[in-house]
C-alpha cells in the first residue's frame, strides 16, 4: 500500500525524471560519438525527441497533481479555505472538462498512426508509440483531476484529503 501511495503521488515526476535520464545519456553517447569517432547516429535524436514529446504531455498531469497552474491567486488567497476549496472545484471541473473533450481527438489521431502503420524514419518503430502520448496523458490527466476534486471536497466536509 505504501508502494501505491508513493507511485500515486510521484508517478509523473518519476517517468519525466527517467525520460530526461535517458534523454541526457542518448545525447552523451551521441556527442561522443560525433566529436571523438565522428560517426553521427541519427536514432539518438529521433529517440530524444519522442521522449521529449511524451514528457511534454506527462507535465501537464504533473503540474496538476502538484497544483501548478496559471491561476488568479490574488483573488482566490483571499478566500476562506472552504470557499478557496470550491473555487478549485470549480477549476478542476473545467480542466476535467476540457481534457475531457480531447480524448475522442487524440485517440482518433493515434488510431490513424495504428491504422497507417507509419514507422518514424531512423528507429523504424511504430509511430503510434508517440502519438499515444496525448491520449494517455489526457487520460492521466482527467484522473489526477478527479482526484484533485475529490480532494478539495473532503476539504470542504472537513476531512483530510
Amino acid at each position: 500500500m505504501k508502494a501505491l501511495k508513493w507511485l500515486n503521488k510521484n508517478f509523473e515526476e518519476f517517468i519525466m525524471v527517467s525520460f530526461l535520464m535517458i534523454m541526457t545519456l542518448i545525447m552523451g553517447i551521441q556527442i561522443c560519438a560525433r566529436y571523438l569517432f565522428n560517426n553521427s547516429m541519427a536514432w539518438t535524436e529521433e529517440i530524444t525527441r519522442y521522449l521529449f514529446v511524451w514528457s511534454g504531455f506527462l507535465s501537464i498531469s504533473f503540474c496538476m497533481t502538484k497544483g501548478i497552474a496559471i491561476r488568479l491567486e490574488q483573488v482566490t488567497s483571499k478566500l476562506k479555505p472552504k470557499m478557496h476549496a470550491a473555487a478549485n472545484i470549480i477549476v478542476h471541473m473545467s480542466e476535467l472538462i476540457f481534457f475531457a473533450y480531447l480524448i475522442p481527438f487524440s485517440w482518433s489521431y493515434m488510431m490513424k498512426a495504428v491504422e497507417s502503420g507509419q514507422l518514424s524514419t531512423a528507429c523504424e518503430m511504430p509511430m503510434y508509440i508517440v502519438q499515444a502520448a496525448p491520449f494517455v496523458c489526457f487520460v492521466l490527466v482527467c484522473l489526477r483531476a478527479v482526484q484533485q476534486i475529490w480532494g478539495e471536497i473532503q476539504m470542504i466536509r472537513g476531512k483530510e484529503a
